[in-house]
């Protein structure tokens, strides 16, 4: 590992990310079969981007797929340095990338729209109007009645614990302590273990999986050839 910097050591912000990284070393040390499958995900997407987006007909919409692949490192990185609430937040990205690739394959006629959302007030309004995630997740129904099934719970559990302001997500890091008749709050950044860590794990890692299985009815045979299909199986068990 390289040598720190000058003043890293007094740095606040670099304290912080000392400490999310020790919890990430934990995580990798002892939580082997989350950090396997972690990784057993991010070959999947690594798979579809050098072996299936290639000269594919749905080349545009293989961007959305890597940018929901790096949303899912993002979201991996946080997770395991006990960032619950931000972690749901990249989760949600995952999933609507996702989402958008799908429905752009499918409405290849609305790529112009979404190019040109800050042209204008008219033109930010398409794209409102015709990228709705309601839309979004019919046209994948469309396809797979099970990954959109999947992909619409992933999404609205990702919006109640941390990807929008509300109660479940501010409340879940948050304690109160009395101290002497005074009444205080604590607010946690980090959560180095416990049920609600639990939770963003798992979440974090169906996403991934939902992410790239929703992909398969666009790409089939290649799933099939090289597999993915069989690590998808693999990747749902238990999950």
């Amino acid at each position: 590992m390289e040598e720190a910097p000058k003043g890293w050591d007094s740095n606040k912000i670099a304290s912080f990310f000392d400490r999310a990284r020790g919890n990430q070393f934990a995580t990798f040390a002892n939580e082997p079969g989350i950090f396997a499958r972690y990784s057993d995900i991010d070959e999947g997407f690594r798979l579809v981007q050098e072996n299936v987006l290639h000269r594919s007909a749905h080349w545009f919409s293989g961007f959305f797929i890597l940018r929901s692949h790096s949303a899912f490192l993002g979201a991996c990185q946080l997770v395991s340095g006990g960032q619950v609430v931000e972690a749901y937040a990249l989760n949600r990205v995952v999933i609507e990338q996702a989402l958008y690739g799908i429905f752009l394959a499918q409405r290849p006629e609305l790529r112009e729209v979404w190019l040109n959302r800050h042209d204008s007030r008219a033109a930010k309004a398409a794209v409102r109007t015709q990228f709705r995630i309601s839309a979004m997740l019919d046209v994948l129904r469309n396809l797979d009645q099970t990954e959109a099934d999947v992909a619409e719970q992933l999404y609205e559990r990702t919006i109640d614990h941390g990807a929008h302001p509300n109660e479940r997500a501010l409340m879940q890091g948050m304690a109160h302590v009395e101290d002497g008749g005074d009444l205080h709050f604590e607010m946690s950044y980090l959560f180095p273990e416990g049920a609600v860590l639990d939770a963003c794990r798992k979440t974090t890692a169906q996403c991934g999986v939902c992410a790239l299985a929703m992909y398969r009815p666009l790409f089939r045979e290649r799933y099939d050839i090289l597999d993915i299909t069989g690590l998808l199986d693999h990747l749902k068990r238990d999950l």
